[in-house]
């Protein structure tokens, strides 16, 4: 008997310490690391979190950009900070899982070293657009011409971001296009060279060809996503035309490994909340993207697996050899 009042007294215990814990957090301004330079979509979505989240978490959340290594920097950074919830990480389809594919060995672990907080934005695709001065107004017209054209047009694609990359080969495998592929490490580069036709197909975020699109110079001609975007309800999806050609980008947050449950429990509540706003859904959709709320951190992981999954088995398809 006096063994389990022990052990109910150790109980009690523990349940006051967390909650204490829970009350006095946060003590102190949140660093929401981001793992690419300010400017850049991941950078501009966490700096739109970490305002609205601010205001209801009583301390300031401050983004640290942390660029580099295509994200491996800051993933290891958050990795082995302190769990106490005042370290977080807003981390991307990259740092997830296209690195777990893209390289032989990596300095944090993406399924052992962080717990799943929230969902940001699950709905991210590419775009597939033509300088504006190719006989092409369809998907359709882009595989007929490119067919009757083999080995000449050229399908230019940002290296340096993974899910484009990823989308390029994919509708050039799957459509059996024969385009030379162009990678750049510069989406402004990229951008201007196919504005100015020294190339003629690319494929990039909505937001990245936004301006070359508006000028006239460049025509988009299809998305990504399993199906029509809602921010360009009229922008067939690739699927619709090439099965299979499908691929979107995503944003989450998430915490070191042991930071407490109850801290999580609250940062999802908070986030879920904020994300729920019409004002960040609107401009969530004007960089071509789209959210379907935080849901829970139990929904996050299983999300994350199933990308780690996906990815695998896409890389697999495509003959990504790890570097």
């Amino acid at each position: 008997m006096q063994i389990l009042v022990r052990l109910f007294a150790c109980c009690v215990l523990i349940a006051s310490v967390v909650q204490a814990n829970a009350q006095s957090w946060p003590s102190r301004p949140i660093k929401l690391i981001v793992p690419t330079g300010p400017g850049a979509a991941t950078d501009v979505m966490a700096r739109l979190l970490s305002d609205g989240v601010s205001r209801t978490l009583g301390q300031p959340m401050v983004v640290e950009n942390m660029p580099g290594a295509s994200g491996i920097l800051a993933h290891q950074a958050v990795a082995r900070a302190a769990p106490d919830g005042h370290t977080l990480l807003f981390t991307n389809t990259s740092g997830m899982a296209i690195n777990l594919v893209s390289f032989k060995q990596l300095s944090y672990n993406p399924a052992r070293d962080f717990t799943p907080v929230a969902m940001v934005c699950s709905l991210g695709p590419q775009m597939v657009s033509v300088n504006a001065e190719l006989p092409v107004k369809t998907l359709s017209d882009l595989v007929a011409y490119a067919k009757a054209n083999r080995g000449k047009p050229s399908l230019a694609f940002d290296n340096t971001a993974g899910a484009a990359a990823f989308a390029a080969k994919l509708l050039n495998k799957r459509a059996d296009l024969g385009m030379i592929e162009v990678p750049y490490r510069s989406a402004a580069q990229m951008v201007q060279d196919i504005a100015g036709g020294t190339t003629q197909v690319m494929v990039s975020s909505i937001a990245a060809a936004r301006s070359v699109v508006d000028a006239g110079k460049v025509r988009r001609i299809a998305i990504t996503s399993e199906k029509r975007f809602p921010g360009l309800p009229d922008l067939p999806a690739a699927a619709e035309t090439v099965p299979g050609v499908v691929m979107n980008g995503w944003f989450a947050v998430v915490a070191p490994t042991g930071t407490p449950a109850d801290v999580v429990v609250r940062l999802n509540r908070e986030i879920g909340e904020y994300l729920k706003g019409a004002d960040i859904q609107q401009r969530l959709l004007a960089f071509g993207l789209a959210t379907e709320g935080a849901g829970t951190p139990e929904s996050t992981a299983q999300f994350i697996r199933e990308q780690q999954d996906a990815w695998r088995v896409l890389a697999k398809e495509l003959d990504i050899q790890p570097q």
